[in-house]
Parts: structure tokens; sequence; C-alpha cells
């Protein structure tokens, strides 16, 4: 069409693009603010030119060929798995906090310093066995170290529990996800094969992706109608036509297992996401249960050997019951605890000697004796010397429960190290994400201006044919 009339529908056509134009920029600055979106930009194409014989070809105009996302799709993928190990690093660095304060140390009223003051009150008695009270002060400190350790052991236990309840909810915040996800697969698919652009159906997409993978490390891929297959581990949890749910196994689970909901025999294998950090933790957590146990019992089989001589059946110092929960249940015997005159700490049990403290002296120095810290390293007894062979790769008692309390510290300050150097790159990610994805407002108005000229020009535009128009329809002829 040429002449005024397509003039006048190019003019309209130009209209039309600087107003949908306008509206994607309002929709921009409006969600400039809004997490996971990313700016959309109107592409805009010359229409079809109209062929006028003896002159050429005439431009009829300018058409909205499309609104498109502004996304680096490799950026994007990246920044989510990151994300994944940046979450893994923040669960298991809270968690081993949280064990590092259950031990407490350095501190006055840590295990260690329980310790120090159960020797010193032996090696009194020892030196002063004629006094009684040297006696009850070696019952009243040693209570007050199986106290210390059986809140410790406590402290564990509710720490483990709490764990696993963390690895249970984030499996149930993932079968969320991933049923939002199954049906928003639906809602985009429909979208595209209707030949629409569904581009804040796909920032939606992406940001549950982002969810799930912060929770545990998936793997994703898209179809042509940008449907998303979810993996974990080479396991397929969701495609287009199919979703399986995670499930944590049942008990026991002291490991945090998480499996298939429909195949419990199907062991899933994090890499990454919360809850692998969560796993990571409980497993540092049950390390230290285990090693505080092998403590418990050493030391207090220790003690046991040489306060009864040797006999099995002798007089026993600590009670550490029967279920092997050894820290838990550590305990002065309740008989000494009622008499503590009961204590031998004569060298001759059965007739002891006035002022002999040889016995309670050989206890006291337990706490330079080299032991092995397990339930099933044996000991070697001198009854002539009422002493405990060093044990080969041993160490003294105090030493033994600092290697604990070290290991601790290491691993903690490891994860905080790996957690905080993924945050840093977490961020770096993000920001480049922005400069891509994300809406500048300074480059919004300047848009918004330039294609406000644009729409008032072509409006003049109409303004001027319409007067050309009038002219040449009432203006001339006879």
């Amino acid at each position: 069409m040429s002449g005024l009339f397509g003039s006048l529908n190019s003019a309209t056509s130009g209209m039309t693009s600087a107003q949908t134009v306008l509206q994607t920029i309002s929709h921009n600055v409006a969600n400039a603010n809004t997490d996971g979106y990313s700016k959309q930009r109107v592409t805009l194409e010359t229409n079809n030119p109209f062929n006028k014989s003896g002159v050429g070809q005439l431009g009829t105009g300018v058409r909205v060929s499309g609104v498109i996302r502004v996304v680096d799709d490799a950026v994007v993928e990246q920044l989510r798995d990151e994300n994944s190990t940046l979450a893994k690093f923040e669960s298991k660095s809270d968690a081993l906090q949280q064990l590092e304060a259950i031990f407490n140390e350095p501190s006055k009223t840590g295990l260690s310093n329980n310790l120090s003051e159960v020797f010193a009150s032996w090696t009194y008695l020892g030196s002063n066995p004629e006094i009684a009270t040297a006696k009850t002060m070696v019952v009243q400190n040693s209570e007050t170290m199986t106290d210390t350790m059986n809140h410790m052991a406590t402290q564990l236990e509710k720490l483990q529990g709490n764990t696993i309840k963390g690895i249970e909810q984030d499996v149930k915040d993932f079968n969320t996800k991933l049923e939002q996800l199954h049906s928003l697969n639906k809602q985009v698919s429909y979208s595209i094969s209707s030949g629409q652009t569904p581009n804040d159906l796909l920032d939606k997409q992406d940001a549950l992706l982002s969810e799930m993978s912060e929770i545990a490390g998936v793997e994703v891929k898209f179809d042509e109608m940008r449907q998303a297959t979810v993996s974990i581990g080479g396991q397929e949890l969701l495609t287009p036509t199919s979703m399986q749910k995670l499930a944590v196994a049942g008990q026991p689970n002291s490991d945090g297992k998480i499996v298939l909901a429909g195949d419990t025999t199907k062991e899933i294998v994090l890499t990454s996401g919360s809850a692998k950090g969560s796993q990571e933790a409980l497993a540092e957590v049950n390390k230290q249960v285990a090693n505080l146990n092998d403590f418990a019992y050493t030391l207090a089989s220790a003690v046991n050997k040489i306060h009864s001589g040797g006999d099995e059946n002798g007089k026993m110092f600590f009670d550490l019951g029967t279920d092997g929960n050894y820290a838990k249940n550590i305990s002065v015997q309740s008989d000494l605890v009622k008499n503590p005159e009961q204590i031998n700490s004569a060298k001759s049990i059965d007739q002891p000697a006035a002022g002999d403290g040889s016995r309670a002296q050989a206890i006291a120095d337990l706490q330079n004796t080299k032991l092995v810290y397990s339930s099933n390293a044996p000991f070697e007894y001198d009854d002539a010397t009422m002493s405990i062979k060093d044990q080969v790769n041993g160490t003294s008692v105090v030493n033994g429960y600092n290697d604990i309390v070290t290991e601790i510290g290491i691993t903690k300050q490891q994860s905080d190290n790996m957690f905080a150097s993924q945050e840093d790159l977490v961020q770096l990610l993000d920001q480049r994400r922005q400069s891509i994805s994300g809406v500048s407002i300074n480059e919004e108005v300047a848009s918004m201006i330039q294609h406000q000229s644009a729409f008032q020009a072509n409006s003049r535009m109409i303004s001027t044919i319409s007067e050309m128009l009038d002219t040449l329809i009432n203006r001339t002829g006879v």
C-alpha cells in the first residue's frame, strides 16, 4: 500500500511498536527488585515492503517480532551449581558450629578442666590418704566430670536427631518444589507450542531449579519445549512424562540416607546442596560420638583396672552401663557416692595399711600414661607397680581428649574456609548474571525517553497525514 494511507499505516505501526516497548519497560521497572527476574527486550523488525511499479520497494512500517528474556543460560547454570555447593558448606558449617559448642573448649567448665581436677584430687588423696575429705573430693570431682560427659553425650544425641530432621525437611521441601516444577513444565510447553514466549514462566522455572539445587545438587536438561528433566547422580527424578519423589530411609538411619520414595532400596547419592552438607556434618557428629564413647570407655576402664587391682570381680570405680553408650552412661559407682570411704587408695585392697595412698597415686599417674582410646585396645596391667603399661601409638588422657577437640576445630575451620571461598565465587557469578539479566533503572529510563519520543513522532505523523487527508477529501474537487 502506498500513498497517504500507506504512510498512515506505517505511522500506526510505529505507535503500536513504541507502545509495546514502553509496556515492556514498565514491566522491567516494576520487577527491578524481584529475585530471579530477567529483564525483557522487545525485538523490532521492518514490515515486508510494498513493490511499486516504476519506483521500487516502499517501506510499510515496523512490527514487533518478539519479546525476549535477556539471559545467559551458561551463567545461570554455573550459578545454580555453585549455589548448590555454597548451600552444602553453609549447612555443614552450621552443624559443625553446634558440635564445636558442645565440646566448649577451651573453657573453665569444660571436660578438659574437669579431667585436670579429677587427677589433682587423686594426687591429693595419694598424699593424704588419712584425710576423709580427700576421698569425698575424688568422688565429687569425678561426678562433675561424668555429669559433664553425660551432658555432652546427650547434646550430641540431640544434634544427631536435629540434623536428621533437617535432612527430612530438605527432602520434603525438594519434593514440593519437584511437584511445582512438574506443573510448570506443562504450562511452559503449552505456551511455547501455542507460539508464545513465556518469559515470566521461564524465570519461575529457573528460580525453582535454583531452589531445588540448593537443597540437593541437580543435573538439568531441557527439551525443545523447554521442559526440564531433573536428575541426581544419574537417577532421573523428573521427565516430561514422569516424576519420582525422594524419601529419607527408615530407622535406623544414622547416616541420613536418602532413597527413592518408590524404591527404598535405591540410594540417592548427593554431591552438593544443603542436604549433602547435613549428611557430611552428621557423619562428623557420629564420628565424634564414637570418639567420645571410646575416650569414656578407655578412661573408666583404666581407672577401674587399677582401682580393682586387675580383678574383674573387684571393686570398680566407674559404671559404664551395658548398651555401648559409654559417654552417656558413665557414672561413679553408687555405693562409692554413698560412702567414699570404700575407695581403694592403698596398695593392699583387703588390708590397707594406714597412711598408704599408693593406689590412689597410681590412678593419678594415669594422666601421663600413653593410652589408645578404643573399646578394643586391651590394657597390660602390672599388679606390682599398680600401673598400666604405655600402649603403642598411645597418648595421655588430656592429650587424648584434646585430639578430639582439635580434630573438630580443624574440620570446622576447613568448612568455614570453603564456605567463605565459595561465597565469594557465588557473589562474583551473581554480579555477572545481574550485569546481563538485571534491570538497570538508568538504562530503562533512557530507553523509555527514546521510545516515548518515537511514539510522539509517530503520533505527530498521523496528525499530519490526517490533515492532508482532510485537505484531499474536503478541500479539493468542484
